[in-house]
């Protein structure tokens, strides 16, 4: 590549990263203004450090209570979108029949479903349970995912056939096969798909707005929106909007890597 073409490229990258990483800068640099200073220019450009504002935040709300909801119903919905996506994905690879790409087409055809149309029948169903205000309605709901499904599938059909006909020779069936050796493999579809499926736990808001009326189910998501009703325009309110944002920033941060290494290895096959 000429040298002229590759400082191109790093310009962009460059640019690229600094669109990117600026909404996150911007979080983190108010929660340390004034709220006067933070929408003046240049105002939180260089932040002064006023990290009183993270004590008073932290008084004002229950956040580790909030935290840590948000934590156990985000591992809970993880390890059972997981558990039923790998089950559906071996499946579609693996069993004999000629319907794994219909029933997968299917699958795929419920995320263009607006969640805004089925959100009352859902509600209905909930309610007619009895799990309004508990943990269980906002975990149960979402157990299974669709685009969790698509991935694993790719990732399945990309292991060798050779594996599969080895396993058989060794005399391990399905559900072996499928813990023993398809799990083990692609580790890093695996973590992203975990983390995908747990980010989108803890972004949830509406579902859980609707169906929780208290505090002590609540995730951080809906403290917060709480939170920002009742302090909107004081000088913590970002310092409370970056403490929901800190732990899914450390977690992408720490799985980064795992993150590269799925979406390269990533292939859609027939």
């Amino acid at each position: 590549m000429a040298k002229g073409n590759r400082l191109l490229v790093y310009a962009f990258l460059i640019v690229s990263a600094a669109i990117t990483l600026f909404p996150i800068w911007w979080i983190f640099a108010t929660s340390l203004e004034t709220a006067a200073r933070a929408y003046s220019f240049p105002g939180a450009l260089i932040p002064q450090g006023v990290f009183s504002n993270y004590r008073a935040a932290w008084r004002l709300a229950p956040w580790l209570h909030f935290l840590l909801n948000s934590t156990g119903i985000g591992i809970a919905t993880t390890v059972l979108a997981l558990f039923t996506s790998l089950l559906a994905a071996y499946g579609i690879v693996y069993l004999p029949g000629r319907f794994g790409k219909v029933v997968l087409a299917v699958i795929l055809a419920t995320m263009m479903i607006p969640f805004y149309s089925i959100l009352v029948p859902d509600y209905l169903i909930v309610r007619d349970l009895g799990w309004l205000n508990t943990y269980t309605a906002q975990i149960v709901p979402f157990a299974a995912n669709g685009f969790a499904v698509f991935m694993l599938v790719q990732f399945m059909r990309s292991l060798p056939k050779e594996l599969r006909d080895a396993a058989r020779i060794d005399g391990i069936g399905d559900w072996g096969y499928l813990w023993q050796i398809v799990v083990p493999n692609p580790v890093p579809a695996l973590a992203t798909v975990s983390i995908y499926l747990f980010l989108l736990s803890w972004n949830a808001f509406l579902w859980p707005l609707i169906v929780t009326t208290g505090p002590s189910v609540q995730p951080i998501q809906v403290g917060l929106a709480d939170f920002l009703s009742t302090a909107n325009g004081t000088d913590w309110t970002s310092a409370a909007a970056a403490i929901t944002t800190l732990p899914v920033l450390i977690l992408y941060i720490l799985a980064q890597r795992q993150i590269v290494e799925s979406v390269s290895h990533t292939g859609i096959k027939g």
